[in-house]
């Protein structure tokens, strides 16, 4: 039986953000084995990956080390959580963009604390996958770049067909490989969807860094466009370099 996640919420977030249920996808389970030790470690030798879900959530980014940003939820789990729901496309072959949560993880969500003020949150998740899942993954998810430009959803929670459009962006240079992604779900006649997604593989791990809002229709356009999730280099380079080992403790 899953174990239950650790969870800390930091009171007096404001975390106004309509989430769409994980796909019920099959998935290997657990993370890679740690490698051997032989021997003491050379000085100066790089650290090796995290395969715990304890090891994975001390590498996560910190308040501390993204100024301008707090913490207002943090969570780890050992085994693969449940899902909260399920999701069906058309096409099919779409269900891919829903991630499953394979083996041990962690997930930390920030809210910007500086001006402009921006009370969306970006949300960070670092997944434990099976040696070689990760990688199999990613694959299949760029498969779905040429056929999921555009394609329709429904969840179990009953709210509807969701009406969704994809944009391939620019691969950002980060880890083994990385995919950046725009979604646009228009849930309903007064409210849309707005996210930006960038995946990083970094041996078995595959780190998500989610940027979400979401508007009515009488939201002002020029408005509209300072809040629409944009890349954020700076922040991808320093979660994939502490993950490395290669940030100062």
């Amino acid at each position: 039986m899953p174990s239950s996640p650790t969870r800390r919420r930091i009171p007096g977030a404001a975390l106004a953000v309509l989430l769409l249920a994980t796909a019920a996808t099959g998935c290997g389970g657990g993370g890679s084995e740690a490698a051997e030790q032989k021997g003491a470690e050379p000085k100066g030798a790089p650290k090796p990956l995290p395969t715990t879900a304890g090891e994975v959530e001390a590498r996560m980014l910190t308040a501390e080390e993204m100024p301008g940003y707090r913490v207002v939820e943090a969570d780890s789990w050992s085994e693969p959580r449940p899902a909260l729901g399920t999701q069906t496309f058309k096409p099919r072959a779409c269900a891919v963009i829903a991630q499953p949560e394979c083996g041990a993880g962690a997930n930390v969500t920030y809210e910007h604390d500086g001006e402009p003020e921006d009370l969306h949150p970006r949300d960070i998740t670092t997944t434990l996958y099976a040696k070689g899942e990760a990688a199999e993954w990613m694959a299949e998810l760029r498969e779905a770049e040429e056929r999921c430009g555009t394609f329709r959803s429904e969840s179990s929670f009953g709210d509807g067909v969701h009406s969704d459009r994809r944009t391939w962006l620019p691969e950002p240079d980060a880890g083994d490989e990385a995919l950046r992604v725009e979604r646009v779900t228009e849930a309903g006649e007064e409210t849309t969807l707005h996210s930006l997604t960038t995946y990083v593989r970094t041996g078995d791990l595959v780190t998500a860094f989610h940027h979400k809002i979401s508007y009515g229709p009488a939201l002002d356009k020029d408005h509209l466009a300072t809040l629409l999730p944009s890349p954020d280099e700076a922040l991808v380079d320093a979660q994939i370099a502490k993950l490395l080992g290669d940030r100062p403790a």
